[in-house]
């Protein structure tokens, strides 16, 4: 019975962060509170996974009838359908935030702002052009690649959650800043490193692993000195941020992109 339970639970987490992440509909799962969203998040890596599979499933299909760079951009229009552009949306008020030059608090209300300004335009429009140039160079048959920065930029999400505190007493910071268990930590790092150890070489997986570390922790520095902490469009940021990064730094090395 305590199987079937844990089975249970382990379905209803991962129909919530599948809730929470994109906009596929999925099946209710009857009432849910705060801790049943934070446990779920031991599943956001394993959302990325789902998600780099179909990228590289979108660029495969793509690129047998269209040229690359136009299958780089049917996917990467998918992929931002998919996930309702809710981490884009979290970039661009993030920036915004972070160029207003406010003091702490007047630069979390320009975040929560529905308006877009110069910077946070910017920082989308840079993002969206870096992924649709680094799908155009990765090979199609590395779909470990595909795979992995999806799942990565997630587990980086968590490690912030777990490190940082919330900035404002209320949102989505609050819900999960420094509020996860260990379990539900350890639980995402696994998911995280298991796919970078199994489906990648280990030169590959040491440098995603390594610049995911690295951009997590100067974001983490970051947004602690300007905001005070993290809010939910920091998560969605960095998420864009590493994903970003990771795709771009493979296509100089490692042999791609020669």
């Amino acid at each position: 019975m305590a199987m079937v339970a844990a089975i249970r639970n382990g379905i209803k987490s991962l129909v919530l962060v599948i809730t929470f992440a994109t906009i596929v509909p999925m099946p209710t799962v009857g009432s849910v509170d705060d801790p049943a969203f934070r446990r779920s998040m031991a599943f956001f890596p394993v959302v990325g996974l789902i998600l780099g599979f179909l990228l590289s499933g979108s660029m495969w299909l793509g690129a047998r009838f269209l040229p690359r760079f136009a299958a780089a951009l049917m996917s990467l229009t998918l992929y931002v359908l998919i996930t309702g552009a809710l981490h884009l949306d979290g970039l661009a008020d993030t920036f915004d935030a972070l160029a207003s030059r406010k003091p702490a608090r007047d630069a979390l209300a320009v975040m929560k702002d529905s308006r877009i300004g110069t910077m946070g335009a910017a920082a989308v429009m840079l993002v969206l052009m870096g992924k649709v140039t680094a799908f155009s160079y990765l090979p199609i048959n590395a779909w470990g690649v595909w795979v992995v920065v999806p799942a990565l930029a997630r587990t980086s999400v968590i490690w912030l959650m777990a490190g940082v505190p919330a900035a404002r007493p209320q949102g989505i910071g609050a819900l999960y800043a420094g509020r996860l268990s260990k379990w539900t930590v350890i639980g995402a790092t696994a998911v995280g490193l298991l796919a970078a150890l199994v489906l990648l070489s280990w030169q590959q997986a040491l440098v995603l692993l390594s610049l995911s570390a690295a951009v997590t922790a100067l974001w983490a520095v970051l947004i602690r000195r300007r905001f005070g902490g993290a809010s939910g469009d920091t998560y969605g940021a960095l998420l864009e941020i590493v994903e970003w990064v990771g795709f771009l730094a493979l296509t100089g090395g490692l042999g791609y992109g020669r």
